[in-house]
């Protein structure tokens, strides 16, 4: 680039606003911006305006310690106080056996002087395999929205962002937190995902009064604890095998006083009376997670619920508590991989003296391998619930070798009213539903592929 500008005498980039090349440069890491201030008058105080800067190195371009810290010496003495949109800084240790990151922290305090408005902070991509920074718990800033954390430490008894006036969004990704309680009054987003560590002997509240979505998965430690969010609108929870709750021994409560088991509260539930107000709620897990399922005793109303998904965790009795419990619900979608939990607590005495109508729900998506028990089960209490074939959709997707090419899709209207209350009941099954359509079929748009079968449990 300089070697056209000396050559030609003139700048290359001269009929460009000065918008669009500032624009440019804000793609660029903030040693390249600096270094274009060579190039003409016109660029010398140019990067100097930007309102982004990327302290952003891939492993083998990373400066040596003494470069990064001239670099960030010089950046702040010559940019001074402009003002920042967005800031990204990957964490950079000080040469030394201590670790310390004193430029680093040197560069997040710039950019809160700044007043910059998003600030990413993750561990450099250098030779370190675990989080090293321990990010600061001095946070004040009162134009800082969105706070992005990632491969760094957060040990600190709480992470009380009660300073960061209007921050909205936390993104917390590969964080070891150490903390007992995160409490914000303002933050609107939050996303706790990619095997962060929690605290696996005292919970960690969540008080986020004015959150509206909440992502919480791919964690190791025991679950949160989410305080009341009356203005939660969509949630995403993920219980997988990094969950501290569940039992061992898989005796629901065992003689082990260090197991998942014990963790549980005696007075108070954990999740679901956090996420009671959501509209829109996924809620997955292990089936030998007992998280939610010890939650349902304590019977939280789902008063805003509208769209609900459920993995195989729950049982049939589960089912009945959430959608007794949820009187606004259009839509259920359950994806079903083992439906033996569901069969093995099947409480069918109990599902009948608390049947009830689902008069808002709309459309049911079952989504499994196969029809078979568990999910015959399942049909078996829509129905006493009031729901109608047409509103059920099957999608079987064997994960075999057959003659479906892709999922084939079962749509209960295919069916005869006395087959389908035939099967909710329990009673006999079809050896193959296919062989059986033309006398089940009420209309000839729709026909169920003969290789897509309602099959028992041997």
């Amino acid at each position: 680039m300089l070697e056209m500008a000396t050559a030609s005498d003139s700048d290359p980039f001269g009929d460009l606003p000065d918008e669009l090349l500032s624009r440019v440069l804000s793609f660029l890491p903030a040693e390249n911006a600096v270094q274009t201030c060579v190039l003409d008058t016109r660029w010398r105080d140019l990067w100097r305006r930007l309102t982004s800067l990327l302290f952003v190195f891939d492993g083998p371009t990373f400066p040596r310690y003494n470069r990064f810290k001239q670099l960030v010496k010089l950046l702040i003495c010559l940019r001074g106080n402009s003002p920042l949109v967005r800031c990204e800084i990957d964490a950079y240790p000080d040469d030394g056996p201590e670790n310390t990151f004193t430029n680093t922290s040197l560069l997040i305090d710039y950019a809160l002087a700044c007043e910059a408005e998003e600030l990413i902070v993750r561990a450099a991509d250098i030779q370190y395999d675990l989080p090293v920074f321990d990010v600061p718990l001095s946070l004040i800033s009162q134009h800082l929205k969105t706070l992005h954390l990632e491969g760094v430490n957060l040990d600190h008894s709480a992470l009380n962002f009660s300073r960061c006036l209007v921050l909205e969004d936390l993104r917390i990704q590969l964080c070891n937190i150490r903390a007992c309680e995160i409490s914000s009054m303002s933050l609107k987003r939050m996303c706790i995902t990619d095997y962060c560590s929690l605290p696996d002997i005292v919970r960690l509240r969540i008080c986020a009064p004015s959150l509206i979505s909440l992502q919480l998965e791919d964690f190791e430690g025991l679950t949160p604890f989410l305080e009341n969010m009356p203005l939660l609108e969509t949630a995403h929870v993920n219980l997988e095998d990094g969950c501290h709750d569940h039992c061992r021994s898989n005796q629901g409560v065992c003689d082990n006083i260090v197991c998942g088991c014990h963790a549980y509260p005696v007075k108070e539930g954990v999740l679901l009376n956090g996420l009671s107000n959501a509209a829109k709620l996924d809620l997955i897990a292990l089936p030998k997670m007992f998280l939610y399922r010890w939650d349902l005793k304590w019977c939280p109303v789902f008063g805003k619920l509208k769209t609900l998904l459920l993995n195989e965790w729950f049982t049939t009795v589960d089912l009945v508590c959430i959608l007794g419990h949820s009187p606004v619900l259009e839509i259920l979608t359950l994806q079903l991989d083992n439906t033996e939990k569901i069969v093995g607590a099947t409480g069918a005495q109990e599902t009948k003296t608390q049947s009830f109508v689902c008069a808002c729900l709309k459309s049911v998506h079952v989504e499994c391998e196969e029809v078979d028990e568990g999910v015959l089960a399942i049909l078996n209490i829509l129905s006493t619930c009031g729901i109608l074939r047409e509103q059920i959709i099957i999608k079987e997707d064997p994960h075999t070798d057959s003659d479906c090419d892709g999922q084939c899709c079962v749509t209960l209207p295919t069916l005869s009213k006395g087959m389908f209350d035939s099967l909710c009941k329990g009673g006999t099954v079809p050896g193959d539903l296919g062989h059986n359509t033309l006398d089940a079929i009420q209309n000839g748009s729709e026909l169920v592929p003969p290789h897509c079968q309602l099959r028992q449990r041997a």
